[in-house]
């Protein structure tokens, strides 16, 4: 499929993220671009718009893609504006007092979102994805590598949707009605994967990283992550079975950050090795750490 060729001058930025930067169009008002850094190959762009328009097609609330793009260096896409988003992270930044709500409501949302079938001719396995990326990690230990892989091996089979990436800043609310966004690693597999993304990045993020992706700090972001657990799993939250599925998955994301973070982020991988990410998987700097 061919990128359709935008140029940059039509458009005005107001944000971006790890992987790339958004605009507004200067003219039309109800489109928006989200454009990639040119470090992301043009395959990445063309699956994540491929799978937010099958995404938006299964009735998923979402936006409206419309086309895959480029300004002849970058790739990306235009999709329907939302106007007067708002992540529930800014919401909860602004208001602390709406965390515990707007919490609980993801937990509804991702519970949702997990009960629904996912067409595996379209989608990926989420857990066959993170495998990949351990698998061919140059900077992880054969011995770390190989043990991570056997957890992922050990998850339960399963098609459910995931979303990829659930985190207070991709759900976002626009006049009472509530969206998904940033659907590029959309898949399917075990929904203890959607829910152990969040849980690596609130215990193992520097804390001027979590404030730039989700406007809160560790703190806030942990409680976050507790009140949505206990809201989705119930009394089996304090359990101790589904306490050591989360510590072997929060390992399996914990790997997969020390891989992808530098790259997408630009920070030190010595930084990320903080106490809990080096206690967890056993990654100690200097001895382990190929950098």
């Amino acid at each position: 499929m061919n990128a359709k060729l935008i140029d940059l001058k039509d458009w005005v930025p107001f944000g971006g993220g790890g992987f790339g930067d958004s605009f507004y169009h200067k003219t039309d008002d109800s489109v928006v671009l989200k454009l990639n850094r040119d470090s992301v190959p043009a395959q990445r762009a063309l699956m994540e718009f491929q799978r937010s328009k099958a995404v938006y097609e299964m009735g998923i609330p979402s936006a409206q893609p419309f086309d895959y793009v480029t300004d002849g260096k970058r790739y990306g896409m235009t999709m329907e504006r939302i106007r007067g988003k708002e992540s529930f992270g800014r919401i909860i930044a602004d208001n602390p007092h709406r965390l515990e709500e707007l919490a609980c409501t993801t937990a509804e949302y991702a519970k949702a979102l997990h009960s629904m079938p996912c067409d595996t001719e379209i989608f990926d396995s989420s857990a066959l994805r993170v495998r990949e990326i351990i698998g061919d990690s140059m900077t992880l230990p054969d011995d770390i590598k190989a043990r991570l892989i056997h957890y992922i091996d050990e998850l339960e089979p399963a098609t459910t949707c995931l979303h990829g990436d659930i985190n207070p800043c991709n759900i976002i609310m626009a006049d009472g009605k509530i969206y998904w966004i940033d659907l590029g690693d959309f898949g399917y597999g075990d929904p203890m994967l959607d829910f152990n993304h969040l849980s690596h990045m609130s215990g193992y993020a520097p804390n001027p990283l979590l404030k730039k992706l989700f406007h809160m700090d560790r703190k806030m972001l942990s409680r976050f992550y507790d009140v949505m657990g206990r809201h989705y799993y119930g009394p089996r939250w304090d359990g101790p079975e589904l306490k050591e599925r989360m510590s072997r998955i929060a390992q399996i994301m914990a790997g997969e950050a020390v891989c992808l973070w530098p790259q997408a982020y630009h920070v030190n991988l010595p930084y990320l090795q903080n106490k809990k990410i080096l206690t967890s998987i056993n990654l100690f700097i200097g001895d382990h750490i190929r950098v």
